[in-house]
């Protein structure tokens, strides 16, 4: 079927069946910023990691937290764009996603030595919608069908995707300089992709100079949901009183799957040589087929030179993966992260933090065609917070940007892309 449906749709070159889907962005490990201190330091917070936000970095942190406490991101709102060069008739594509969301809550509670917790965690969040109309584009095989002309090129296109962490998590202090912690979540990601394309022609008869009105219609959906758990072991080491080193390892283990893809195409008065084509399909396909997950590790340094300036440092490595189905393989990908948070006052502080995102797809080759995106990014965060006695409140903001290579059309062209993207959070803490 999907040999068919290359022959039929084969006027520009465009998203076909050729190209691996894309699932939400997991071309990245850093899609979203948790927490409001962490997110201001641009996620260095292995090494820190001593309130509710901490059950997610490095739960051995939350050891060392003063009583109870909760934390709450109340708003982020996510917007990015990505822009790809010359793919349809020398036009470029593109796509926008943006959302609106709380993505974490965490509360700890002191049980004896113990800290025990519960924190629900959204580190990815996409809605992507794209809807771009091209006239009058040129023919991939002009020179087979001269008199045959594109009208309009029409594409919608909306992308969502989710993913949620949310569990319990105990730490204790072994001794007075080291901590250990344990967070087990449970873990859930749904996607959803619905790509609806209409080409509209023009075939001209030479011998009377009329046109003849054709088109292409294309419709692809699909639907993937998978769940399993994503245990987060961390220790925390205090070698002196002003250096805190922290350590996490964790790795998401897929329990149960479901894939469904459909596919419907229509074609009509499109070529002399070409019958119209009509494919419906009986039902949807399924797939049971279970991810493989990369393990992360995470490196921390945290250093208070003094009461009023915190210097952090972070380096998360995820190693690689190699996939069966859906992708040949996920390369090993180093990122790192630098913070720092400063105390103007008792009541006010600011943070500021770097980060990098680097893809973990190969680097585009000349000499393959169907390759996956590579786009490294560079990321800077901001933020402000508010103390009361028993209260703080955030605001921040970030941006990212980058540049690579695609093949966004599956075949052996490269277009050069660009991404960027903003985030804004309000968050607020209390601790009792």
């Amino acid at each position: 079927m999907c040999k068919k449906a290359i022959r039929v749709f084969f006027i520009v070159s465009m998203i076909l069946c050729s190209v691996t889907p894309v699932l939400a962005d997991d071309y990245h490990y850093t899609n979203l910023l948790i927490g409001d201190r962490a997110s201001g330091m641009g996620g260095a917070y292995t090494a820190v990691s001593d309130d509710a936000t901490g059950l997610y970095y490095n739960p051995a942190g939350v050891a060392y937290s003063t009583g109870r406490s909760i934390n709450a991101s109340v708003n982020a709102f996510y917007n990015t764009e990505k822009t790809y060069q010359r793919v349809i008739g020398g036009n470029g594509w593109v796509r926008k996603s943006s959302s609106l969301l709380p993505n974490y809550f965490g509360v700890v509670q002191p049980v004896g030595r113990f800290k025990i917790g519960l924190s629900y965690a959204v580190p990815e969040s996409l809605m992507e919608n794209q809807d771009q109309t091209f006239n009058n584009l040129p023919l991939s095989n002009q020179s087979a069908n001269p008199n045959v002309n594109v009208k309009s090129y029409i594409i919608n296109f909306n992308n969502e995707s989710n993913t949620y962490n949310f569990g319990p998590s105990i730490a204790m202090e072994l001794n007075s300089k080291l901590s250990a912690g344990l967070t087990l979540y449970y873990y859930q990601k749904r996607t959803m992709w619905i790509l609806n394309q209409i080409i509209k022609t023009d075939r001209i008869d030479p011998t009377s100079s009329t046109g003849s009105p054709g088109y292409e219609w294309r419709n692809d959906k699909y639907l993937s949901t998978e769940w399993g758990f994503r245990p987060v072991l961390g220790f925390m080491l205090t070698p002196v009183d002003n250096v805190s080193v922290g350590f996490a390892l964790s790795k998401v283990f897929i329990e149960g799957s479901n894939t469904m893809s459909q596919v419907s195409m229509r074609a009509e008065n499109i070529y002399p040589a070409e019958a119209d084509f009509i494919y419906l399909p009986d039902g949807q396909t399924t797939d049971g087929h279970r991810r493989n997950y990369p393990t992360q590790m995470s490196l921390g340094v945290a250093w208070f030179p003094t009461q009023s300036l915190l210097l952090v440092s972070d380096v998360n490595y995820f190693t690689k993966v190699n996939e069966q189905v859906l992708r040949p393989e996920l390369e090993a990908v180093t990122n790192i992260a630098l913070g720092t948070e400063y105390y103007l006052t008792k009541s006010w502080a600011m943070r500021a933090g770097l980060y990098t995102d680097h893809a973990n797809t190969p680097k585009i080759r000349s000499d393959l065609a169907g390759q996956n995106e590579h786009i490294d990014l560079y990321g800077g965060t901001l933020s402000v917070s508010n103390f009361t006695r028993n209260t703080s409140v955030t605001v921040g903001t970030g941006y990212t940007k980058g540049n690579g290579k695609a093949q966004i059309t599956g075949g052996s062209n490269i277009q050069d892309v660009s991404s960027t993207g903003w985030m804004f959070f309000l968050s607020s803490s209390y601790s009792y």
